[in-house]
């Protein structure tokens, strides 16, 4: 757990984009290692084939907040729900889909927001690494060259406002898709299958009581 964390606590996102450009340059450590033993490595960051790669690979690489967030769901997880759950029989991945998702489905919808957002905001990665350049231009990099390097700040501002939109909608549709993935996980009262067949039994008690109306009703 230490080592998945490290990336996180090296440093600001600026110095760790510093690093990985170093690491994997066209005169980095990497390419210099595999030089060493005449093995001619991919050019990570001028290819377009690798470059945006190679920056997905870093904003992959820093996931130990993400991880953190998770282990504390995952111990707000009820123990007894595991040995009930294994005295049933059910396997693994079962308690996986009935017990550890449902129990921390907030907080797999907090973790996709903030990814979706991280990554429709990622800015110093692209821009130190590459500038935006062999397919790696993000949303944030194309809107600074327009603000600043074109001087069209009036398009710069509207795609900062269609971003938030952008990111509301994607918030607003992963609420929609775990609301109806977690339809049968058990809440505080019941589960939907439940509500749903007592929903089905109160509209047959209704209809049958107003039958029963209507026939006391014919006979008198």
């Amino acid at each position: 757990r230490t080592a998945y964390y490290i990336p996180s606590i090296l440093g600001g996102s600026v110095a760790i984009a510093v690093l990985w450009k170093a690491l994997f340059n066209d005169d980095g450590l990497i390419r210099s290692a595999f030089a060493g033993i005449g093995i001619e490595a991919p050019h990570f960051f001028t290819d377009p084939n690798w470059a945006l790669f190679m920056i997905c690979l870093l904003r992959v690489w820093q996931f130990g907040s993400a991880m953190v967030i998770f282990l504390a769901a995952l111990k707000g997880v009820s123990q007894d729900l595991y040995e009930a759950a294994a005295i049933d029989g059910a396997n693994k991945f079962q308690q996986f889909k009935y017990i550890i998702l449902p129990g921390i489905q907030t907080i797999v919808t907090l973790n996709i927001i903030l990814s979706i957002t991280g990554s429709l905001s990622a800015f110093e990665g692209p821009y130190v690494i590459t500038s935006g350049a062999n397919g790696t231009g993000t949303y944030f990099v194309v809107m600074d060259r327009i603000a600043h390097t074109d001087q069209k700040v009036g398009l710069a501002s509207a795609m900062a406002v269609f971003l938030l939109l952008i990111i509301f909608v994607c918030t607003i549709a992963q609420k929609l898709i775990f609301k109806y993935a977690f339809r049968n996980a058990q809440t505080d009262d019941e589960s939907y299958a439940a509500r749903k067949q007592r929903r089905k039994a109160e509209k047959q008690a209704a209809k049958e009581l107003k039958a029963l109306k209507k026939a006391q009703k014919e006979a008198r």
